[in-house]
């Protein structure tokens, strides 16, 4: 069935079900809602055959159309009725129970009124159906017997077993050629351009994403920016995506010379990679601008772009110093795609599939979404389906038409018309756009896409047909969370171009999604009234929405007035309103006349405060707003909603936790604060915690602000959540001891029930509970991962064991003397070891070398810590990952390993050494890592007495050839003795990474001695912004890569220079150059 048929099938389901739950119950309403029911089934039964003869009849096209527009008319006729008994259900709450006794009587009079015309509109709209019936019979269309829709595979894990990214092979030689290129940049220019050119679905934005995201291009640029550009090249616009992309800010409508400035502040002295994506320009005069603009704005050289196009012309334009051509993938490569898309990892393939698959991969052309495609298709079909599908609908693929032909297969073979309605939906955003996962599900749900079943809500029915969508290809992931699930994606342009045909369907139907840029042309007034969805991105300029009658989804983007206007208050369809990237400070009382709404999305950082009129909202379910924002009383009357981002606990009625207990539909994240306001468990109990299955995230907190009387352990024991739990944040607690089921992480079904371990348990973060003395055991929760133990203060000991963490952060735990023994040891998941502010805590215990998983090791504000341990005496592992070593302010630190040291050396990029005032291996680390490393790109030494002694190796040796950064203060506490070396190791330093360095920062070079041997290379002396030049001097310009001279301590007057006749004679010495500036250090 193509898209105008699942349209309207969609819309004639809906309305079958409306009748069936909303009208079929009504009294003197009950005989003609089942009429139209009956009508509405036999109608539907003609829609697969009308599908059949639509091209080839047009008496049956206008049929379509015009059964298209009446159930539209009639889904909005039906939903104003609704609204009217929502209205009276609200009024109802209003209105005090002695009043409404009295008022009775009136309103039964006007009820019975009501109900007649309601009995009328429901007849009439039975007589518009029953002629469209009448017609179908005249036009000869069959009726057929309609079974329900294939049920969509239901699952709510989303990594299942095969990745729901595009498959990535056959590119394993272009990712490490574009990282060399894109790494060995040089620093003569402001930015080198790459240019990736590629057929579409060639595999460019896969390819180039991964790049974006290795580790060594990570390193290498301070900044990352992906911009998707497509067909319409607009500077502005562009340049709005960037400053975007950096402050995660929409600030509306501005002045080009005002983004121009705040893009200037948001890059400031940072190395950038920019993306392009999709580029379709080849006018120069519009690169010129665009360009000559960005290096404006722009102030350290060594930036990369990265563009990719279908255009060799575009390549050539942009005038890029390296082009990436993207061939087509081989046919086995093809087949690689397509098994791994259709069967599990160590499945066996048959050979009669392998045979099919491999005449299908042959018809791919090489084109890794093509084969991406197919294999979403195929997955879960058989070897006569298999066949089928090649021999009738791939058996005329040539040429260009593959891809085309290919992706329709994928849309036809969907398996229902709400998933193809929904499909099709995606096509109202730009091509690029990057859509959130949950604000998609709950705009399908807006527009009635997703009907629900005895076992999965509307939400549950959207998670699924994301998934499936992403299957098959039809949608990509673009953002995963910290736990790997999708939180974003896009849509390739390629099946953007098939959504947008079959939504429009040849251009027959009026518009009824419109998605309207800054820069894009007015509303045409006929258009107003068949809108459902309007995406409004710019000034809204004195629109009357009130035009707009029929509108579920309002999204103000870039809206700088602070009042919601007026005419919103007559959208009574409406369902879905986003006001989140907007300046709006309050919500208008007539916000609760809105009874449709499902979702307000009110992100909104100068948002105060939500009317208190809210609670008449009685349809919504998800409510977001930001932490600041305060709730209304008595949100606990919402008694449908599943998103509730956080709940401020009062003392008052209406404002305590007992509201939450009538929300037993909650979803997702739920943080509770104030819970000093919580009498005992009793009232803790009133929360229902317990009986919130879905909240997957909780947060507890207590604020610094309370009585003397505490009463935490009590509140916390009556707070106990549902064994589904997946992160957990404790916060401010001041009981002595955890509740048993926080101790033992169980929580007990029932008051007599069995205790049941918290096994789905992910994070856990413990902060400021600083009375408790033991930390809960957490060893027997298999999926732990990351753990935080935060302002513990009286904790002396930790007995437990961590072998599944991926990370452990351990910081302000005040008393901690000693970590356990075997923390360590055959721990082979932990990747990230954060500890910090732990005063009196001695050593590490020995066997991190066993970490072979940690990336990143970070100890600071360890005053007493004279270890971090030794190897375990085992044998040495084969291969080492960690990339970031940071010691900052361990006071009696006297040494480092030197076996830890040169395991760790081959993959460090980031070393931070500060305030290490007893640490005497520093010259024996920096000889052992600059030997050794081959990726150290920035390298911070500061407040470490010894920087080189005589005994450490020879500078010469080092290799620094990718030092990007260079951070070296010796501004504190330096002795003339303790000096001795430091101008011949830094001098050495820079001219081994004269080639890479973007950013040197010296402070306290005041205090540099060189005695008469030494050969100073330029002389400069830095006094606030002032800069004194001295006679056959070079001083950097500030304005090129980032050179910054400190001086510590207060402005003194130079020492005096001899003259040059007082000089001793020497060598004349060239100044050390990297890049375009010049490396100066004061001369005494």
């Amino acid at each position: 069935m193509d898209g105008g048929a699942a349209a309207i099938e969609v819309l004639l389901q809906n309305l079958i079900n409306v009748l069936r739950e909303e009208y079929s119950l009504l009294r003197g309403l009950d005989k003609d809602a089942q009429q139209l029911q009956k009508t509405l089934v036999m109608i539907v039964a003609y829609l697969s055959d009308a599908q059949k003869k639509f091209i080839t009849q047009d008496a049956v096209k206008i049929w379509l159309r015009e059964l298209e527009a009446l159930a539209f008319d009639a889904d909005n006729v039906l939903d104003k009725l609704s609204y009217h008994l929502l209205h009276k259900k609200v009024k109802k709450m209003k209105t005090p129970k002695a009043k409404d006794k009295v008022l009775s009587c009136f309103s039964s009079f006007h009820g019975i009124s009501r109900r007649r015309n309601m009995a009328f509109t429901i007849k009439h709209i039975n007589v518009d159906f029953e002629s469209m019936n009448k017609r179908a019979l005249d036009l000869g269309l069959q009726s057929m017997v309609v079974n329900a829709p294939a049920a969509v595979a239901h699952t709510s894990i989303e990594t299942d077993s095969f990745s729901l990214d595009p498959i990535f092979v056959g590119r394993d030689d272009d990712v490490p050629k574009l990282v060399d290129v894109l790494t060995d940049i040089q620093h003569d220019r402001i930015f080198s351009m790459v240019a990736l050119v590629g057929m579409g679905g060639a595999g460019k934005t896969t390819l180039t994403k991964k790049v974006f995201n290795h580790e060594r291009v990570r390193a290498r640029f301070r900044s990352h920016i992906w911009v998707h550009v497509s067909q319409t090249f607009d500077t502005m616009s562009l340049f709005n995506k960037i400053l975007y992309k950096l402050t995660k800010r929409s600030d509306g409508v501005e002045s080009r010379d005002d983004i121009l400035e705040k893009l200037q502040e948001a890059l400031k002295a940072k190395t950038y990679l920019l993306v392009f994506d999709d580029v379709w320009n080849d006018d120069v005069m519009k690169w010129e601008d665009f360009i000559n603009s960005l290096l404006g704005v722009t102030s350290t050289k060594g930036n990369g772009i990265i563009i990719t196009t279908r255009s060799q012309k575009v390549a050539s334009i942009v005038n890029s110093f390296h082009i990436h051509l993207l061939n087509g993938l081989s046919d086995e490569d093809c087949w690689s795609i397509i098994k791994a898309k259709t069967f599990d990892e160590n499945s066996e393939v048959s050979l009669g599939f392998e045979t099919i698959g491999r005449k299908i991969a042959k018809r791919c052309q090489g084109l890794p979404l093509a084969a991406n495609v197919v294999g979403g298709v195929f997955r879960g079909k058989s070897e006569e389906e298999w066949r089928f599908i090649n021999e009738n609908w791939l058996s005329d693929v040539e040429g260009g038409e593959n891809i085309s032909k290919i992706l329709k297969l994928s849309f036809d073979h969907l398996s229902s018309p709400s998933l193809r309605k929904c499909f099709m939906f995606c096509s109202v955003f730009p091509k690029g756009w990057e859509i959130e996962k949950r604000e998609l599900i709950e705009l399908w749900m807006a527009e009635g896409f997703l009907q629900p079943s005895r076992r999965d809500d509307m939400e549950s029915v959207g998670n699924m047909y994301f998934h499936v969508l992403l299957q098959n290809s039809l949608l990509q992931v673009q953002m995963r969370d910290d736990y790997g699930n999708v939180e974003s994606c896009v849509m390739h342009d390629l099946v953007h171009d098939l959504a947008a045909y079959v939504l429009s369907n040849n251009g027959s139907t009026p518009i009824r999604y419109l998605f309207l840029q800054a820069e894009s042309s007015p509303i045409p007034k006929k258009a107003t009234k068949h809108l459902r969805t309007l995406f409004l991105h710019g000034e809204t300029f004195g629109t009357k929405f009130s035009d707009f009658e029929c509108l579920h989804t309002l999204t103000l983007s870039s809206y700088n007035d602070e009042e919601l206007p007026y005419s919103i208050r007559k959208l009574k369809h409406l369902r879905n309103l986003n006001i989140s990237k907007t300046c709006i400070r309050n919500l208008p009382k007539w916000i609760g006349e809105l009874h449709h709404l499902q979702t307000l999305r009110a992100n909104v950082w100068k948002l105060e405060k939500l009317p208190s009129t809210l609670k008449y909202l009685i349809n919504l379910r998800h409510l977001h707003i930001n932490s600041s924002t305060k709730l209304p009383a008595k949100i606990g009357r919402l008694n449908r909603l599943q998103t509730l981002p956080h709940f401020t606990v009062g003392k008052e009625k209406g404002y305590q936790i007992e509201e939450l207990g009538s929300l037993k539909n909650l979803k997702g994240t739920l943080e509770i604060h104030n819970l000093e306001n919580v009498r005992d468990k009793e009232e803790a109990l009133r929360a229902n915690i317990f009986q919130k299955p879905n909240l997957f995230d909780l947060v507890f907190e207590w604020s610094d602000s309370r009585d003397d009387e505490r009463n935490d352990e009590s509140v916390l024991e009556g707070l106990q959540p549902h064994p589904k739990l997946k992160n957990l944040k404790i916060s401010g607690f001041k009981g002595k001891r955890f509740p048993t089921w926080i101790e033992k992480m169980t929580v007990r079904d029932g008051p007599h029930g069995t205790w049941v371990p918290l096994d789905n348990l992910i994070t856990i973060t413990l902060s400021e509970c600083s009375e408790i003395e033991e930390i809960p055991k957490v060893e027997h929760l298999p999926n732990l991962k990351f753990l935080c133990l935060d302002g513990l203060k009286k904790v002396r000991f930790m007995n437990a064991s961590f072998s599944h963490l991926t990370s452990l952060e351990i910081r302000g735990l005040e008393r901690l003397e000693c970590l356990p023994e075997w923390l360590f040891y055959n721990n082979q998941n932990l990747s990230d070891l954060k500890i910090s502010k732990c005063g009196v805590l001695r050593e590490l215990p020995d066997g991190m070398d066993t970490l072979n998983s940690l990336k990143y090791l970070h100890i600071q504000d360890c005053e007493c810590i004279k270890s971090i341990g030794n190897p375990s005496g085992g044998a040495r592992q084969s291969q080492w990952i960690l990339c970031e070593l940071s010691i900052i302010g361990c006071e009696e630190l006297m040494e480092l390993p030197h076996q830890m040291l040169e395991s760790w050396a081959p993959t460090i990029e980031v070393l931070r050494l500060e305030r290490l005032r007893s640490l005497k291996s520093l010259p024996m680390v920096i000889d052992c890592l600059a030997k050794s490393s081959t990726r150290l790109r920035r390298l911070k030494i500061k407040g470490v007495p010894k920087l080189m002694d005589a005994s450490s190796g020879s500078v010469e040796s080092w290799d620094l050839g990718r030092l990007n950064e260079l951070n070296i203060d010796v501004s504190e506490e330096w002795s003339r003795e303790a000096s001795v070396g430091i101008i011949e190791t830094v001098d050495g330093m820079l001219q081994r990474c004269c080639n890479s360095l973007t950013n040197l920062h010296l402070k306290g070079v005041e205090n540099w001695e060189c005695d008469t041997g030494t050969h100073p290379t330029t002389i400069t002396e830095a006094q606030g912004d002032e800069v004194r030049r001295e006679e056959g001097c070079e001083v950097p310009r500030a304005e090129e890569n980032q050179l910054v001279f400190e001086t510590a301590g207060e402005e003194r007057a130079p020492a005096a220079v001899p003259s040059r006749s007082d000089r001793p004679r020497r060598e004349s010495r060239p100044p050390v150059k990297y890049g375009d500036f010049v490396v100066a250090r004061k001369k005494r």
